[in-house]
């Protein structure tokens, strides 16, 4: 180049290497805040390519321009910009550089980088242009000041011979992403205008919400905010880490699981002392291994969750207060639903919005369509709470990142468990309040096989949750047959097995417990259910210890790896049995106990009662009280072939 001169840049080869190592959109990031540096208002970025491909960037604005005079004593430093000894332009803007690294960014642009400046000096203009060549990064030409036949300041920076990959790079995204990054600052400085590609950035057309908190952070000193940008068109969930006077410094990325994935699209800036501290360092790649970082980045993350679950909430309440309006809502006006209630009501309501959102047809329908569909929906999330995974799917055909966000809530969240544990604890509450009516109001006309031993196949757990429903009304050879199965072993003794060398004994239940004590060790418990008119004497005892004593006298059992509890179960006792059931020494109602056999006696008000103990805690958790109506219902819903005539007549 005529008339100039050459200036060597005082760094190795590596170092330059490093500080100009970026990815295509930071690049042009760095070209743009050095334009607003220099106190640029209109800033102008272009992309010029034909058939083949990129071939130019080109980014022209009207800041001060750089003078030859500061082209000599800044351009060969790096550490020397002038704007390490200001935080402030000419104009009272925030500056963003202060290493002198930006422009060597270029670089990882193309191997040509051309400057052209024009600035102003003693009240006249001057044209200078600026070479430089990633071939020789550490050199740079600058041409001799000439006087400009333009009266205005302006800068033009054009790359060239772009690299490979910018080449062929697909900057499509490229407003948007310069929409995210410069929105907060065109923001606050509404007269500036970065146009690209002929569309002018206009964050007021982009955003939708501005949110601003301030972070209180311990024993980390100095000012700490966060400033939430929401989106209308954009699609981003970004977070910028920002110095003290608001510039961004460079994108963060979120760490896993940090941030509720709502479906919002935000920009999230963290604007603080401590980032400007960490920035003048050199240290700021390093955020995420430095303690206080740490306390920063964690309020952050907090205050954006917080940020979107209010928003999330007020939205709902704004749909949910339009749903009741409307008179399409399913669930009753209730200020105190409980548990069970309100996870229904949580469950149908992120399921409705989805169906408004998602079907379009959904918005469009009659009032009486909308309400059928809501009323669908409730009833399949009564009965069937998993069966909404399969409506979210496949008939509001959500994404998958979406299914699996429903899939989570379903299986991972306490919601779906919830009703489905508080439905089957309602259930048992209303089984034992049912039961009460049967044995005692309805004793007389209460058959013990045809009614209450039927019901009671299928509600084993009242006499222990550990047990589950395996034989019923078996001979007792063939609960010993049931005994050795499980047992895995098994003899070709057919014999029968006898009690007191006289009958074949029967038993109306039995229940063997679900897991095994130890490996090869199984714990069973056989239920004699009397009549509830019948009162438990000592013949009754003498029965159920005759079918212990055949257990335990069977050769065919080794008696090591068994435990066996028998339980006869009625209404009354008379004085023999309630004193045989209140032995010293021996646990209520137990009458025998030796080795591996125990036998008991109970009433049917001490097996209600126990039951009802066992779920006395999530009963008062759920505020669930069972009444007659409740009861009955579930009776006769679950039960009605089995239930005494009369009861059925009364329904």
């Amino acid at each position: 180049m005529s008339n100039s001169s050459t200036l060597k840049v005082n760094l190795s080869d590596d170092h330059l290497k490093r500080v100009s190592r970026a990815n295509p959109i930071q690049a042009i990031e760095e070209l743009i805040w050095n334009s607003l540096d220099a106190d640029a208002t209109k800033i102008f970025l272009r992309v010029e390519s034909n058939e083949i491909g990129n071939q130019t960037i080109v980014i022209e604005d009207n800041g001060s321009g750089i003078s030859e005079k500061q082209a000599s004593k800044y351009l060969g430093f790096i550490g020397n910009s002038w704007k390490a000894t200001k935080s402030e332009t000419e104009s009272g803007r925030p500056i963003h550089g202060q290493k002198g690294e930006g422009r060597f960014k270029a670089f990882s642009l193309g191997r040509v980088v051309d400057w052209e400046s024009v600035y102003q000096q003693d009240g006249s203009f001057y044209k200078l242009t600026i070479s430089l060549n990633s071939d020789r990064a550490n050199e740079f030409s600058v041409s001799t000041a000439t006087r400009s036949k333009v009266n205005k300041t302006k800068s033009i920076i054009r790359v060239s011979e772009l690299n490979k990959k910018v080449a062929v790079h697909n900057f499509d995204e490229l407003k948007n992403k310069l929409t995210q990054t410069f929105s907060s600052y065109l923001y606050a400085y509404p007269n500036i205008e970065i146009t690209v590609d002929g569309y002018l950035i206009d964050p007021n057309e982009a955003i939708e919400d501005v949110s601003e908190y301030t972070l209180e952070l311990e024993d980390v000193a100095g000012t700490h905010q966060i400033k939430i940008i929401e989106w209308l068109e954009i699609s981003s969930k970004q977070l910028l880490l920002c110095k003290n006077n608001g510039t961004v410094l460079k994108e963060h990325k979120f760490q896993p699981n940090r941030v509720r994935n709502l479906g919002y699209s935000f920009s999230a800036y963290i604007i603080s002392d401590y980032i400007t501290e960490l920035n003048s360092d050199s240290s700021l790649d390093l955020i995420d291994m430095d303690a206080d970082s740490k306390k920063l980045l964690d309020a952050a993350y907090q205050q954006i969750n917080e940020h979107f679950k209010t928003k999330r909430s007020n939205e709902r309440l704004l749909r949910l207060q339009g749903w009741k309006e409307s008179g399409i809502y399913p669930f009753e006006e209730n200020n105190d639903p409980g548990v069970i209630e309100t996870a229904k009501r949580e469950i149908f309501d992120i399921i409705a919005s989805k169906v408004e959102d998602n079907l379009p047809k959904f918005a469009n329908s009659n009032h009486k369509t909308k309400k059928f569909t809501f009323r669908l929906l409730s009833q399949s999330l009564e009965n069937n709470p998993q069966s909404m995974q399969a409506i979210m799917t496949e008939v509001l055909n959500l994404n998958t990142e979406e299914q699996n966000e429903f899939a989570k809530l379903l299986e991972k969240t306490s919601l779906s468990h919830i009703i489905r544990s508080a439905k089957i604890v309602a259930d048992r509450l209303d089984f034992l309040e049912s039961l009460n009516t049967l044995v005692f109001d309805h004793k007389k006309s209460l058959l013990e096989r045809d009614q209450l031993h039927k019901i009671l196949e299928s509600e084993s757990w009242i006499f222990d949750e550990h047990f589950a429903l395996a034989g019923s009304e078996k001979r007792l050879e063939e609960v010993l047959n049931i005994h050795l199965k499980i047992l895995g072993k098994r003899c070709e003794d057919d014999s029968k097995v006898l009690i007191n060398n006289e009958r074949q004994g029967r038993v109306d239940l039995m229940l063997s417990k679900s897991v095994e004590v130890r490996p090869g060790h199984k714990d069973f418990l056989v239920v004699e259910l009397k009549r509830p008119n019948k009162k438990i004497d000592n013949d009754v005892i003498g029965q159920i210890m005759g079918y212990a004593q055949a257990v335990n006298n069977d050769e065919r059992f080794h008696k090591s790896n068994c435990k066996w509890k028998f339980i006869a179960v009625s209404n009354q006792f008379d004085d023999i049995a309630e004193m045989r059931a209140n032995n010293i020494g021996l646990p209520k109602g137990c009458v025998h106990q030796e080795n591996s056999i125990e036998i008991y006696v109970m009433k049917w008000s001490e097996v209600i009662t126990n039951a009802k103990a066992r779920l006395k805690f999530y009963q008062e958790q759920l505020n669930y009280e069972a009444d007659t109506e409740s009861s009955m219902s579930y009776l006769h819903e679950i039960h009605n072939e089995f239930v005494p005539e009369e009861i059925r007549e009364q329904a």
